[in-house]
């Protein structure tokens, strides 16, 4: 077990309590490698747990105590302290007082604002356990009496008519409110829409480029119900993380949507916004890309057999990952000993050995890289070696003779020109061990079914593209998310003697530009603007995707 998962994790808690078995634990993590899902709501996906067992077990991981309520541990003279309104807000009963001390069952443990609140009323202070979700609502029925029928969701606005508001009002749960704001989205070309709680009310705002216009508010007292539809829905359980992201379908005009849902943990509750999933999957080869043959054939020439040290260059960690690998699929391997190093590559994809590396260990890349040795290994994939001394050690090996491709988190070729002109200044010997340099943005292309010129200037002077404003509303082609695709663009950049001496000499990446300007060459800012005036991508997707 000790190899599947880590100390204090989620598996580790249930499989010693003899709650799931290694057995299981194989299975859970084959299914979140094939959904992307996290590890325990795989459990609960394959009908292993309960979602009341993955709340046990975070409680342990948590460090919260976990309670299994009853209307004989509750303290009836406790609940009296906090009213039935706080109480139902955020989901949370009394169980009892000692002194200046209140012990609570809280279903969100983490929410700091229902704590504080807790604590200014009854001038106590609050300790917290986790609850099963249908105990606790059994108990604030029971202590508080049932909802009232005539309290309504709370949802204001002057986007719907009065009939529509009714409907949403009448439910509680929060779930007419949902498919309302999805179909207020879908009709009116909104990119997304977003849920914002704060100062005791929730903001529901739609975006549409950079604009954010405000769609109604409703009270956070009604939030919880709401939250909790979206997560049953995504199949989002129990997740204490600060970010999670799910999935759900949504019939419009018989076309079946993927929406999701990604939520972020706030004070007041999780901040969410709901948008339409792209089909954006990663290319399986350089043909796919559609590349120009010379950049293709560049890219393939950096995996030639020989020394050097090739860097794959983006923020994007996840699609630097996959960079790595579609380079090594795309290269010539037969009869090279091939190894790759760390936690991001290969991941069963591709048929070479791979060493686990943990991301706060740098120092692990040298003791890795020395045990290698005896292995004679003549080309070397590390997801990262972003870290001064990470790429030092990269290098070293690779002026050793062996090829080397590597990650770098920079953005962008100027960010990795700036990288090599830092390790320049320590290591004069540097432009010998570098054989090339890919770098890469990708990008969303709107859909050219409905893809249309919202004319007027761009914002902005000096820009590109001035007069041209493009954007796709959504239509069938596009199952009305507006994308045609997902596009990249990449800087190829093989290293000669004359671009080595250049590096050798310069003080500015400017200079390193400079050269291979002369020599015609045209990066990914030139060709968003080409993309950008020819109306394939919009000007928000040209501005978060030209590298800084």
């Amino acid at each position: 077990m000790n190899d599947l998962v880590k100390k204090g994790a989620l598996g580790t808690i249930l499989c010693s309590s003899g709650i799931i078995t290694n057995d299981d634990i194989r299975r859970a993590l084959d299914e979140q490698g094939t959904s992307g899902c996290r590890f325990g709501e795989a459990l609960v996906k394959l009908g292993i747990v309960q979602q009341e067992d993955i709340d046990w077990a975070l409680s342990n991981q948590l460090d919260i105590p976990y309670v299994r309520l009853s209307e004989k541990i509750i303290d009836r003279s406790a609940t009296q302290l906090i009213p039935a309104e706080l109480a139902r807000k955020y989901n949370l009963i009394p169980i009892i007082r000692t002194g200046d001390e209140i012990h609570i069952a809280l279903a969100d443990p983490l929410n700091m604002a229902a704590v504080a609140q807790v604590e200014e009323i009854t001038g106590c202070t609050v300790t917290v356990s986790i609850p099963i979700i249908r105990e606790l609502r059994e108990m604030l029925d029971l202590f508080y009496g049932p909802e009232r029928d005539d309290v309504t969701f709370g949802f204001t606005s002057n986007c719907f008519s009065a009939g529509i508001l009714e409907k949403i009002n009448s439910d509680r749960s929060g779930a007419h409110l949902l498919e309302y704001l999805v179909l207020f989205f879908l009709q009116n070309g909104i990119a997304s829409i977003s849920l914002q709680p704060g100062g005791g009310t929730v903001k529901v705002s739609g975006r549409r480029g950079n604009s954010f216009r405000e769609i109604g508010r409703f009270p956070v007292s009604s939030y919880p119900e709401l939250v909790t539809c979206i997560r049953k829905i995504t199949r989002i359980h129990g997740s204490r993380d600060l970010a999670s992201r799910g999935e759900f379908l949504f019939r419009y005009r018989e076309i079946d949507i993927t929406l999701q849902a990604s939520l972020v943990r706030a004070v007041e509750g999780e901040m969410i916004t709901i948008s339409i999933r792209p089909d954006l999957t990663f290319p399986s080869g350089l043909e796919e890309m559609g590349l120009d043959s010379d950049t293709a054939a560049s890219f393939r020439s950096l995996g030639a057999p020989g020394a050097g040290l090739v860097l794959f260059v983006s923020w994007n960690r996840g699609e630097r990952d996959r960079f790595l690998d579609l380079f090594l699929r795309e290269i010539d391997t037969a009869g090279r000993n091939v190894v790759l190093l760390g936690n991001g590559i290969g991941k069963g994809t591709l048929a070479f050995p791979r060493i686990p590396l943990q991301p706060e260990a740098p120092e692990e890349l040298e003791t890795a890289l020395a045990a290698l040795r005896d292995h004679a290994p003549n080309l070397l994939a590390i997801d990262d070696v972003s870290a001064d001394h990470a790429f030092l050690t990269a290098w070293k090996t690779a002026m050793q003779g062996t090829l080397v491709v590597a990650g770098l988190s920079r953005d962008g070729l100027g960010g990795a020109f700036e990288q090599l002109l830092q390790q320049l200044r320590v290591n004069r010997s540097l432009p010998a061990g570098i054989r090339g340099i890919v770098s890469f943005a990708s990008v969303k292309t709107l859909c050219g079914s409905c893809r249309n010129n919202s004319g007027g200037e761009a914002t902005g002077q000096g820009q590109p593209g001035s007069g041209a404003d493009f954007h796709a509303p959504g239509c069938p082609a596009c199952r009305y998310s507006g994308f045609g695709g997902k596009k990249y663009l990449l800087d190829v950049v093989p290293f000669d003697p004359a671009l080595r001496e250049v590096l050798a000499t310069a003080r500015e990446r400017t200079e390193l530009f400079s050269h291979l300007e002369k020599k015609g060459f045209r990066g990914i800012p030139e060709k968003l603007e080409d993309m950008l005036r020819g109306g394939e991508i919009s000007r928000e997707e040209y501005q978060a995707a030209l590298p800084q």
